[in-house]
């Protein structure tokens, strides 16, 4: 069984699809849903290490997030020796968002792409035209800049709970495709 691990947003690891993607993954991957401490108030310093000591640095690492974890999880790569990393990202931005300027100091450390793209071996990046939150195309950017496969849904909003998203089938293909 291979391992892979969520990194959620701004909302908790038992929200949206993510119990849901856990649970269908097995039992070919055990998917470990982060814990973050203030979902609702998120401190960079404090998700950096939360996210250090729940996930052990190693090769070929699987890496789901949706949101504000998605730069958490760039960070994450760009922090440790790993080879071979995959990752999964779901509504990815990598910059501030004027809709949501209490996120600017969590996003004033942006990633250094020439640290992480060498230690990716495939990345996925989903995103919806009508995401209301983060522009889709502040994930095409992310994408292009770590060379991911790119989806671009027409619709799907933000991909939360509220936008119909308590199962997403999309994701577990991609993890699945991802951990081969």
């Amino acid at each position: 069984m291979k391992n892979a691990y969520l990194i959620h947003g701004t909302s908790t690891r038992d929200d949206d699809w993510f119990p849901w993607l856990e649970e269908e993954a097995k039992p070919t991957i055990a998917l470990d849903r982060i814990w973050l401490p203030n979902p609702f108030n998120p401190q960079q310093a404090e998700w950096d290490q939360a996210v250090d000591d729940q996930i052990h640095p190693q090769d070929n690492l699987i890496l789901v997030a949706h949101s504000l974890g998605c730069i958490t999880a760039l960070r994450y790569i760009e922090r440790h020796h790993v080879k071979d990393a995959r990752l999964l990202l779901v509504g990815a931005f990598d910059k501030g968002l004027p809709a949501y300027p209490e996120l600017d100091e969590f996003m004033k450390d942006h990633p250094h792409y020439e640290q992480i793209f060498p230690k990716l071996a495939k990345a996925t990046v989903i995103t919806a035209k009508d995401d209301p939150i983060a522009p889709y195309q502040n994930s095409i950017a992310v994408a292009n800049k770590i060379r991911a496969k790119l989806i671009v849904k027409e619709k799907g909003g933000h991909f939360l709970t509220s936008d119909g998203f308590t199962k997403f089938p999309l994701t577990l293909k991609e993890l699945n495709r991802l951990a081969e």
